[in-house]
């Protein structure tokens, strides 16, 4: 018996920020068909032609870079969904938006494209109605029947049982898709149980809008590279697929995309550490190993907040040997995991790998969390005074990019504690 796959395997373009290139849409759409995404969901936030200005039409060279990026993806066995997001001037009493509308996906239609989303999410209260947006849908779907149509609804998280989603899942026609992030805008998890209850209350089974790794909004100061966690083995028999949304951050994302590519694959015996450390070793090679310890601490997000892994084995024999009045002990714990600490940070420098470039940001708040993590060890040592690991340590502190550090605080915090 044939096993059961996602339908739609694949990733969004929906972020807020810079959106991003051709050549890069084109990189990361050829990157991840290779390992079986199936689906890409054009919906660049940023493009006024999606959402600010979604009543003009694409002038001639925009058209034409869009129609050139579809036939890319047909060529790639991947469907191009586009997708168009009226709900913030929308008058749904207004026939001339009704045709603005259809004169755009028509447009959009001339190139092959025969997917399409709908978009109501992140608008005012007063164009709120489950009713308004469920006539456009049917209206659009009874006017173009070869099409296939996504609903983004403006109640995107919850159980499924608040009554907008209700009543607009009640109203669609079942061959219509309604997106769904799940229990959160960023969920921790996606179980089966919950998708079983989404078709309980809206008729329909969701295809998940997963927030993962995208990091913009409140989580601007985060780096999301680790790898996807939290989704339950046999969701595939309970929704209609999955799209993962991208961060802004290109060469970035590659990194998370290739473990959800992954799960996607193969979900019941997807094993997140194994699936990341494949994907750093098909971005970086034979410097995997060295780009570890600072990947290892851009792991924290919506799905877990941890320590890196390396760096907390360490700390715990460093304490554990400490605590047994091995100090010796402790201290070879944290030189060996300093010493490559270090040559991270060295990798990091001369690099030129692309990714490099984008993580400027938390790559200085990690040569500060490798001075400090050197000056403690000096401290215990008695080779320094502690007023320069406090000094260091605040300098880290005002720094707003957010790496995996409550275990490394600790740890710094003991220290200091010890040589008063």
């Amino acid at each position: 018996m044939k096993k059961k796959e996602f339908a739609r395997r694949g990733f969004l373009e929906g972020f807020y920020g810079r959106p991003w290139t051709d050549a890069q849409r084109r990189d990361m759409i050829a990157l991840l068909a290779e390992r079986g995404m199936n689906c890409y969901a054009y919906a660049a936030k940023d493009d006024p032609y999606h959402r600010d200005e979604w009543e003009k039409l694409y002038p001639p060279e925009a058209l034409a870079q869009l129609g050139s990026l579809a036939a890319f993806c047909r060529e790639q066995g991947v469907d191009f969904m586009y997708c168009t997001a009226p709900g913030l001037t929308y008058e749904y009493d207004n026939p001339a938006h009704y045709r603005a509308l259809r004169a755009k996906l028509e447009q959009v239609m001339g190139l092959g494209v025969t997917s399409f989303g709908l978009f109501f999410d992140d608008i005012p209260k007063e164009r709120q109605s489950p009713e308004d947006h469920a006539k456009v849908a049917k209206a659009l779907y009874k006017a173009y029947p070869g099409i296939s149509l996504a609903v983004c609804p403006m109640v995107y998280r919850g159980t499924g049982k608040e009554e907008y989603i209700r009543r607009l899942g009640r109203a669609l026609p079942k061959k219509i898709d309604i997106f769904w992030t799940g229990r959160n805008i960023c969920s921790q998890e996606i179980t089966v149980e919950e998708a079983k209850r989404f078709r309980r209350y809206t008729g329909h089974q969701p295809l998940y809008w997963d927030n993962y790794p995208v990091n913009d909004a409140e989580m601007y100061h985060e780096m999301h590279l680790g790898p996807l966690e939290g989704r339950e083995a046999g969701l595939q028999k309970h929704c209609r697929g999955i799209l993962f949304n991208a961060m802004e951050y290109f060469e970035c994302s590659k990194l998370p995309l290739l473990t959800c590519a992954d799960y996607l694959r193969e979900p019941a015996t997807y094993a997140p550490a194994w699936a990341w450390l494949e994907a750093l070793n098909a971005l970086f090679g034979g410097d995997a190993l060295r780009m570890a310890p600072f990947a290892e601490q851009c792991m924290t997000s919506c799905l877990k907040v941890q320590n890196g892994p390396r760096m907390m084995e360490a700390l715990e024999e460093a304490e554990t040997r400490w605590r047994t009045g091995d100090l010796p002990g402790a201290l070879g714990a944290l030189k060996a995991f300093y010493a490559k600490m270090e040559n991270c940070r060295e990798f990091l420098a001369e690099s030129n790998h692309p990714m490099i470039a984008e993580l400027q940001k938390w790559i200085k708040k990690y040569n500060l969390c490798c001075e400090v993590f050197g000056l403690a060890i000096q401290l215990m040592e008695g080779k320094l005074v502690r007023g320069e690991l406090e000094s260091r340590m605040e300098a880290y502190n005002e720094n707003a990019a957010v790496l995996t550090e409550f275990g490394f605080r600790a740890f710094v915090e003991k220290v200091l504690e010890v040589s008063l």
